[in-house]
């Protein structure tokens, strides 16, 4: 009879109507509970309305009585002529008519002038004058507290016809209050101030002492007047809360004993709880034979089950009977479908979805353990261009090209021989084999070639067929104490290599690990140099042949690191470039440059100073308006700077660069082509570029007296520019002969160790000193050595 599951469920109903018993015996006692509330909220709601209809009469006692003093003639006459007798005697008379407790008056600024209760001060008006104002009333009609006791206070002003003066009358909130209200609704009633934290009761008609669960508390019923307060099952009273200032501290508590029906109440539920007590007792005992007869194989489903979670492999309890027998049979049977998920989420969790390949997750739990063989070797392939492939083909293609080479990969015949200990697709276009070391003379040099051919030839893609362009990374494995990590970036650096190579094939070689260490040494402090003196300018004189002195220079950066030593300006800033980090360089390399033209016109020494800038900062529409802005900041006519930039950054983008190159020209900022004769498109674009100057590259001036070929460029180049309207500086003079063949062909500045090397700030200053008293010296020699 037990074994049936239905049969259970049954009995477990009758424990159900055990508890609905219980529920309706609660719910009839709230019912009976809610209408003696209801009842009770009535009364007091009546009482609430009675109660404040007796304040409102008051109120307009008041109000007459006030209204009536502030149109007296006399009184008002005696208010202007200050007549201190009359006013007392006048307060007097008219609160003692309507039993007033408090008389005042007041001048218009709020300053006490008379009053009927010698304990008012000047600080307790002050403050409800100051009430009084903030709400922007004519006249006053409400509850206030003075010093420590309320009262229901009507203030009006006293006109002549000018405002001379306000005059009050208020009644007390006293016992005498309390017990005239009590004698009305027939119901107690306290009055109490409450402020955050406290509570003073002013009055109450209650018993000397209140009882310990009657609540006080404005919030319960103050701002509601359905609202009611009561702690216990059915309190002694309820009490109802009515706000009597518009600042919510003055409260009136309506009490309404609840003796007349507690007991009745109290008698009922004595007896719907025996009752429902007996009843409840026997379904408990019911439910117990119940219980104890599923709760063995419910326990042990339990247990199966809790070991299925925990992804403990276990036998199901041998349970045959009934439905409980059926849920054994399917817990045996999601147990072994989470198994087949288990491997299906943890083969797909390691695999990628498109190839079928491992992925790089698996590679990074299983390469740790594949490093420790020895004769390993790690070879990353990369797809160049997928994503051109991608954006012609569109993606779908893209995923079949993926697919056909990881296919080819796993059939190799050049891979055959020794297969892959692991093959996995790292993400995008990247894969990963883990090979065993090929024989020294067939590995790795013709069969990484024969690899990259075979696996680039003959893909198939939409009826036509094409062929990959396909880089090949080779790392060697010295040591089986190398990490994974490591491994692998050793395996990446020799990818960067393998893509710029014209075949597209490298294989790392050692030292290529420590200089990424330090490239990515020199990106990490790079932004901290800038701050902590690391970095500094230096400045290379550029001396004009024609007028021969030097007002120019060129600013160029150095830095010192102080555990790589010094760092060319080169390796920097192609790395700078690279990362993005170029901006910072070149907001410091202003700043720091025009803070020193600052400090060179207040010591009257008269310097343009060139700035290089970068691709990047060319192509940033904002350039004009920072560099305006910068100038403006040092106080900096533009005229003191110049900027100079190369051909490579002008073909990033040659309309957009040309745009911020002609405001710049706008702005009065000298503009020059560094390197010209090194870069690309030179005579293409230089008739469009905005630029004042062209800057002879110092790879056609360093030998000029003795290369033929270099002197004719420079003479053609010069006499281009002359014809274009531009100067011409020529970069890297070493000697006086370079210095007679530039004189000869007519360049008009030259910057070069001949005259200087690049100098600090200071040093560049004495040089300049010197360099005038010494120039017929400098030019002296060159004249000869031409003549000869």
């Amino acid at each position: 009879m037990f074994d049936s599951l239905r049969i259970r469920l049954i009995l477990l109903l009758l424990g159900l109507l055990s508890f609905m018993a219980v529920a309706i015996g609660f719910a009839t006692l709230s019912a009976m509970k809610r209408d003696s509330y209801d009842q009770a909220r009535q009364s007091l709601s009546v009482a609430s309305k009675v109660f404040q209809q007796a304040l409102a009469n008051r109120s307009e006692q008041l109000s007459t009585s006030v209204r009536i003093v502030a149109s007296d003639f006399g009184f008002r006459r005696a208010v202007a002529t200050s007549e201190q007798e009359t006013i007392a005697s006048v307060l007097e008379n008219h609160g003692g008519r309507i039993q007033a407790n408090v008389s005042v008056l007041l001048s218009p600024s709020g300053e006490l002038l008379a009053s009927t209760q010698q304990q008012i001060s000047q600080t307790q008006i002050t403050i409800l004058y100051k009430e009084m104002k903030q709400s922007g009333r004519d006249s006053l009609a409400d509850i206030v507290l003075i010093g420590d006791e309320a009262y229901q206070l009507v203030m009006m002003p006293v006109k002549a016809p000018q405002l001379i003066a306000w005059v009050g009358m208020g009644f007390l909130l006293d016992q005498d209050l309390a017990t005239q209200i009590k004698g009305v609704t027939d119901l107690d009633i306290s009055f109490s101030r409450v402020t955050p934290g406290q509570q003073l009761l002013l009055a109450t008609t209650l018993q000397k002492q209140l009882p310990a669960t009657l609540s006080l508390s404005p919030s319960d019923g103050a701002g509601d007047s359905d609202s009611l307060v009561f702690d216990d099952v059915i309190p002694p009273y309820l009490t109802h809360a009515v706000a009597l200032d518009s600042q919510q501290q003055l409260f009136a508590f309506l009490h309404l004993s609840t003796a007349r029906w507690r007991d009745n109440y109290l008698q009922a539920r004595s007896q719907l709880l025996l009752i429902f007590g007996i009843g409840l007792s026997l379904a408990l005992a019911l439910a117990y034979l119940v219980a104890r007869s599923i709760t063995q194989p419910l326990r042990q489903l339990t247990d199966f089950a809790r070991q299925i979670g925990q992804g403990i492999r276990a036998n199901a309890p041998l349970i045959h009977k009934g439905e409980v027998g059926l849920l054994s049979q399917t817990l045996t049977k999601m147990q072994q479908d989470i198994l087949q998920r288990e491997q299906q989420i943890l083969f797909q969790s390691q695999h990628d979805s498109l190839t079928g390949l491992a992925n790089r997750s698996f590679v990074e739990q299983q390469l740790p353990t594949l490093l420790h063989q020895p004769d390993l070797q790690l070879l990353l392939i990369n797809i160049k261009d997928f994503k051109h492939i991608n954006d012609t083909f569109g993606y779908q293609n893209g995923d079949l090209l993926l697919q056909q080479l990881a296919s080819r990969l796993k059939s190799s015949p050049l891979l055959s021989p020794l297969p892959p200990l692991l093959l996995a697709r790292l993400g995008g276009d990247e894969f990963l084999l883990v090979l065993p070391q090929q024989p020294p003379q067939q590995f790795p040099a013709t069969p990484l070639a024969s690899l990259q051919f075979s696996l680039s030839q003959e893909f198939k893609l939409g009826g036509s067929s094409m062929n990959l362009t396909l880089a090949l990374a080779l790392y060697v494995l010295e040591s089986t104490e190398i990490s994974a990590d490591d491994a692998l970036r050793r395996a990446d650096i020799a990818m960067v290599h393998a893509k710029v190579r014209h075949d597209h094939l490298a294989v790392y070689q050692p030292g290529q690990d420590e200089s990424h260490q330090r490239e990515l040494t020199i990106l990490r402090d790079l932004p901290l140099s800038l701050k902590s003196g690391q970095m500094f300018v230096v400045y290379q004189p550029k001396v004009s042949l024609g007028q021969q002195i030097c007002q120019s220079s060129e600013a160029l950066i150095r830095w010192q690191h102080p555990e790589l030593g010094f760092i060319p300006p080169d390796e920097f800033i192609r790395l700078a470039e690279h990362s993005g980090l170029i901006a910072l360089v070149t907001d410091w390399m202003i700043d720091q440059v025009m803070a020193q033209l600052t400090r060179w016109q207040q010591q009257q020494i008269k310097m343009k100073v060139a700035i290089n800038l970068s691709a990047h900062d060319l192509l940033n529409p904002e350039l004009p308006a920072q560099m305006a802005n910068r100038l403006q900041h040092f106080q900096l006519s533009p005229s003191a700077l110049a900027l100079e930039v190369t051909e490579g950054a002008v073909m990033q983008d040659p309309a957009q660069v040309i745009s911020v190159l002609t405001k710049l020209r706008a702005m009065g900022i000298e503009l020059a082509i560094d390197d010209f004769g090194t870069g690309q498109s030179s005579l293409a674009y230089l008739k469009q570029l905005p630029v004042h100057e062209v800057k002879i590259d110092r790879a056609f001036i360093k030998d000029i007296e003795h290369n033929q070929n270099d002197e004719l460029i420079v003479q053609a180049t010069t006499q281009l520019a002359h014809g274009l309207g531009l100067l011409v500086t020529a970069e890297g003079l070493e000697n006086v002969a370079g210095l007679a063949k530039l004189q000869q062909h007519g360049v008009d500045t030259v910057q070069g160790y001949f005259f200087s090397k690049p100098l600090p700030a200071a040093a560049f200053e004495q040089w300049l000193l010197a360099f005038e008293p010494a120039r017929d010296r400098w030019f002296g020699r060159s004249d000869n050595t031409g003549s000869h």
